[in-house]
């Protein structure tokens, strides 16, 4: 008797375990009658993009993709004193391409001595993202690039140009003075015909004063500036004496000033001219790479000018299949 009744409470109580309420669970609230459910809120659509300003523009390079253009940038020498050796003069031409994907791509070719040939990424806007040398960047950037964000007539902006370095005169100079302007402005916007014509002008300047002191480390670390014709009849010694009689001054300037005209549609330079100065005192450098202006020493007149065609040694090698 006792097995079956054991045999019939199992089976009941499986059952009505089965229907019990899990541990937290709430029960739903019934409704009361007529209740009617409210409209669901739509998602709040997405503000709409600010109209353009009419009054900007947005400067870009306008090129087909895998077809290069050329274009070649000349220094005149032009001397400011008499008694100083002559520059020699810049020629430096570039091949600047829009791939399929990734980064445009810069490549160049120098002229004269010490030629090179190299190359470099830039971005849409040509920003030199990698590949070139500090003097080879900043010749490039003044031409190649444009600014990031829409400008209108007398919006400013800079380039991303460092034309000082005083690093390698590492621990013994003390700076007394630096100056520093960097200014790009869109000085006119003139319709012509389909395109407008954006003139664009450069100011850039920098300038970095400062000495070491008569010590004979600074000496023997830093290398002096060539001496005169006139010192040289003493003799090294006297000459290194009369150097540590006081503290040797040092300075760097650069001073760009520059003009072009851009053809907004077409995404090139009608034309584009400038003036470059560079020059350092009281310092010599051992290598190119140890010079505290970045861009060549002298004075010259700058002129861009497109080609009709690639160079071959600009060309791109085929790809091999």
């Amino acid at each position: 008797m006792k097995r079956s009744l054991i045999g019939l409470l199992l089976p009941l109580c499986a059952f009505t375990a089965c229907k019990d309420t899990p541990p937290g669970q709430m029960e739903p609230i019934p409704r009361p009658p007529g209740y009617v459910e409210p409209p669901k809120e739509e998602a709040p659509k997405p503000a709409a993009a600010p109209a353009p300003d009419p009054n900007k523009v947005v400067l870009r390079w306008n090129l087909v993709v895998d077809t290069p253009v050329a274009f070649r940038l000349e220094g005149t020498p032009e001397s400011t004193d008499s008694k100083a050796p002559a520059a020699a003069a810049l020629r430096t031409t570039y091949a600047l391409q829009r791939p399929r994907e990734g980064d445009y791509q810069l490549r160049f070719t120098t002229e004269g001595a010490g030629a090179t040939q190299d190359q470099g990424t830039v971005s849409e806007r040509g920003f030199v993202l990698d590949g070139l040398n500090p003097s080879e960047r900043n010749l490039a950037t003044l031409w190649l690039e444009l600014p990031r964000d829409p400008v209108a007539i007398g919006n400013t902006w800079a380039l991303g140009a460092d034309l000082v370095d005083v690093s390698p005169l590492g621990p013994d100079f003390v700076q007394k003075k630096a100056e520093r302007r960097n200014s790009v402005k869109l000085t006119a916007l003139i319709p012509e015909a389909d395109d407008k014509v954006a003139t664009v002008e450069y100011d850039l300047h920098e300038l970095v004063t400062g000495s070491f002191p008569p010590s004979p480390h600074a000496l023997h670390t830093i290398p002096a500036a060539p001496a005169k014709p006139a010192d040289k009849k003493k003799g090294k010694k006297e000459t290194e004496e009369h150097a540590s009689q006081g503290p040797r001054e040092v300075t760097a300037t650069v001073t760009i000033k520059g003009r072009g005209d851009f053809l907004v549609k077409a995404g090139r330079w009608r034309s584009w001219q400038g003036t470059l100065t560079a020059k350092q005192e009281g310092y010599t450098p051992k290598t190119p790479n140890e010079s505290l202006v970045k861009v060549p020493t002298g004075t010259f007149k700058l002129q861009l000018t497109a080609l009709d065609s690639v160079p071959a040694e600009l060309q791109q090698p085929a790809a091999k299949k």
